[in-house]
């Protein structure tokens, strides 16, 4: 059988469009990222892309236009509507989109997440995760080294509601018990919105002229904390360590301006999430959870930086 691909849009300026609803081809997968824009979502896809071909499986993908509930349950109910043999989702909150993808599942599409996951699991085929609670132990533990232990520090991430950024937050402040040098201010929220990630740390610096450390917990926060550190003239004085590795962050981290990354595998987790869908279609069990790569990247490691680059490679 000729190997089949059909994309929901071109990777050129309309990364991952919510795609109408349409006959399925056999051997069909639709993927519903999170946010329409995110290097990490674009990296996602591209693995994806590239294992769906190999394996023959018809690739349908999907994305709302903001990293939010409302937004994204439209995308799934489409998806619901065309039946495909398997959906991985990105779910952006951890309660809403129980109930619509939910409803995919009882109707005959088997269903696993990826990147994100699900308070109720009990319908979900697989999870395909990386540990974000270690992964915010990480941050923590780089971060108090950047500092020599003291400082006030600030954490940046998503409204409660997004099981990862939660996760990544709460190992971030389970470590900061073995650094009682630092002073946490706590965690403040951004709406995957550089603007208001800058606005937060302007307004934290004015209040705290100390202010020493931050853990922006995924993208956007750290390329708005950068902004906003640039705003204050306090780009490495105060050290950041971020979440993902952007290309953005990357050029930050070489420049100085981002000390440490704690950085995931998009890339590696768009093909393993094909790789188990083809097996799910050929009637094969899967585990409960499949774990992914995670590692921290300092600012000393440019090649590590560059190699583990969230990048578009599949224009």
């Amino acid at each position: 059988m000729k190997l089949r691909l059909i994309l929901a849009a071109k990777l050129v300026g309309a990364f991952a469009l919510a795609v109408p609803v349409q006959a399925q081809a056999d051997n069909s997968v639709a993927l519903v990222l999170g946010t329409k824009g995110s290097p990490f979502y674009q990296a996602l896809q591209c693995g994806a892309m590239e294992k769906a071909e190999e394996l023959g499986l018809a690739l349908n993908v999907s994305a709302p236009e903001l990293f939010a509930a409302d937004v994204q349950v439209p995308v799934v109910n489409a998806v619901t509507a065309a039946s495909p043999d398997v959906a991985v989702i990105v779910p952006t909150d951890m309660q809403a989109l129980i109930p619509p993808m939910r409803e995919l599942a009882e109707r005959g599409t088997q269903v696993m997440t990826v990147d994100q996951t699900i308070a109720d699991t009990s319908f979900l085929e697989t999870q395909i995760l990386t540990d974000n609670e270690a992964g915010g132990a990480m941050a923590a533990q780089a971060l108090s080294e950047l500092l020599g232990g003291e400082g006030k520090v600030l954490v940046i991430t998503q409204p409660p509601g997004s099981l990862a950024q939660d996760a990544r937050t709460a190992g971030f402040e389970a470590e900061l018990e073995n650094h009682p040098g630092l002073e946490y201010l706590g965690a403040q929220y951004q709406r995957n919105d550089p603007q208001r990630a800058a606005e937060i740390v302007t307004s934290t610096i004015s209040a705290h002229p100390d202010l020493a450390g931050i853990f922006a917990t995924n993208d956007q926060g750290a390329i708005g904390a950068i902004t906003g550190l640039r705003q204050a003239d306090a780009a490495g004085r105060v050290k950041m360590v971020a979440y993902d590795a952007s290309s953005a962050q990357v050029s930050a981290l070489k420049n100085g301006e981002l000390q440490a990354l704690i950085a995931q595998n998009p890339k590696q987790q768009g093909q393993v999430a094909m790789e188990l869908a083809a097996q799910l279609i050929a009637g094969e069990s899967l585990p409960e959870i499949t774990l992914t790569e995670i590692v921290t990247i300092t600012s000393d490691e440019p090649e590590k930086a560059e190699r583990y680059e969230y990048i578009a490679d599949c224009m």
